[in-house]
């Protein structure tokens, strides 16, 4: 069946029951006018009957009334308006049975009927018309044979005609088909058009154009990110590259500084591995349950406590309990660690992570330090990868990229806090509160990271 598998074999197939249904009600029509025309004759010769023997409309005179007309026999038989009979012609014959005269005459009667005469009494009529049958059928035949050679030629003529309608149908989908294959690297601007498409596959196109669009930005944004990391790898490599040859030259090499370059080419790809885990990790386990807030920062809070207490830094909380964001552990863990280490790089004074409820239904968790505030529009240029606060600082410039993709992954955003010192909020949809062993702690909510800078 796999010739049905095209629609333009659908939409042939669809035409071609259509025909053949057009076709059998031809047939079944032909055949019922048989039964028609034998009715109408009927009537036809009993009219004239009557009319050319008045004897008989009387109620008299049944011998006027001929027994051959029309190349058939005929028979009658007269009764009273109460049903009685006063006699019958051929003499002798049996009696035809009794029939209520109906007006107009019935249609459906092919060999007998029956007319009430002037005088109240009741004819009824029976036409013995095997010969007459006989050469109707033969007309008849003659006409379905005929009809059939016609319609086999009609049939031809419109499989001919049904190809060629379904392929004009089709050619603004080949038409779309060929242009969508043109698609790719060289042309990623190009959309399936869909003013010449018909209705039924609008839909299809639409989502098709859609997704070419999906597309086109995650390939737009990936070769701004491989361009982007392979203009921030340069730098270090070079770096390393010459230290070496001096090493090399000198006898003395400086480990120090080479341990410092391998430490931030390490940084750089750590940040770049965790920027793609957080573009593609699959969500479908992530978002099982709802996670606890107070929880999830807690655990981050433990995990970057030694190089908090290596820094000399101090790290202070406030949660807000019985919140919790539809998110998955691991993914708002790293986001949080990202914001965590960035204020050890780059912020100052004491770091301050608040969590608490946010309006629209939204759950805000800020991590935020003594370092001096910026600009909304300063700020909202911090998200982007490889942007720094100050372009010779040793940070990679991705950690904020990292917190907005996991949280807008997540369905929420992350963006710039209002002062003061700087600070970055985390809004995450709310969900309802999973079982939280962890001990109460102090509560309140507003998160404000430092930015990489």
């Amino acid at each position: 069946m796999r010739w049905f598998a095209s629609l333009r074999s659908r939409l042939m197939l669809v035409m071609a029951v259509v025909f053949a249904l057009g076709v059998g009600n031809v047939m079944i029509y032909l055949l019922d006018l048989d039964k028609d025309i034998r009715a109408h004759v009927l009537n036809e010769q009993i009219d004239t009957l009557l009319a050319r023997a008045p004897g008989a409309a009387e109620g008299e005179g049944l011998d006027e009334l001929p027994l051959s007309f029309s190349e058939s026999s005929w028979r009658y038989s007269l009764y009273s308006a109460d049903g009685k009979l006063l006699g019958v012609q051929p003499q002798g014959s049996e009696p035809l049975a009794f029939m209520v005269p109906r007006a107009p005459p019935p249609l459906a009667a092919d060999v007998m009927d029956a007319r009430q005469l002037k005088d109240g009494s009741v004819l009824v009529v029976r036409r013995n018309a095997w010969g007459e049958c006989e050469e109707l059928c033969q007309i008849m035949r003659g006409r379905v044979a005929g009809s059939t050679a016609a319609l086999t030629v009609l049939g031809i003529i419109s499989i001919v005609a049904m190809a060629a309608l379904a392929g004009w149908m089709l050619s603004s989908v080949r038409r779309a088909a060929a242009l969508a294959g043109t698609i790719g690297r060289d042309h990623p601007d190009r959309r399936i058009p869909i003013g010449e498409l018909p209705t039924e596959i609008v839909p299809l196109a639409r989502a098709a154009n859609d997704a070419f669009d999906r597309l086109a930005g995650a390939y737009e944004s990936e070769r701004r990110f491989t361009a982007d990391a392979a203009h921030e790898l340069r730098t270090p490599l070079a770096v390393l590259d010459l230290r070496l040859q001096k090493a090399r030259r000198s006898g003395a090499p400086e480990w120090d500084a080479i341990a410092g370059d391998m430490r931030q080419m390490q940084h750089l790809v750590d940040q770049l591995l965790a920027l793609a885990r957080a573009e593609q990790a699959d969500l479908s386990t992530e978002l099982a349950a709802p996670v606890s807030a107070a929880r999830l920062v807690r655990e981050a809070v433990a995990d970057m406590l030694p190089a908090y207490e290596a820094a000399q830094r101090a790290i202070e909380i406030d949660v807000e309990e019985g919140l919790a964001v539809p998110a998955g552990r691991d993914l708002l863990r790293q986001a949080l660690r990202n914001l965590l280490d960035n204020a050890i790089r780059h912020g100052r004074g004491t770091t301050r992570v608040v969590v608490r409820k946010a309006g629209g239904g939204m759950v805000e968790i800020s991590v935020g330090d003594d370092g001096p505030a910026v600009s909304p529009a300063a700020a909202e240029l911090l998200f982007d990868r490889f942007r720094k606060g100050r372009q010779h600082s040793t940070g990679s410039g991705l950690g904020l990229a990292i917190v907005r993709s996991i949280c807008r992954r997540l369905g929420g955003d992350a963006q710039a806090g209002s002062g003061p010192g700087f600070s970055v909020a985390l809004l995450l949809p709310a969900a309802a509160q999973p079982g939280d062993s962890t001990p109460a702690q102090s509560s309140a909510s507003s998160s404000s990271p430092s930015a990489t800078r």
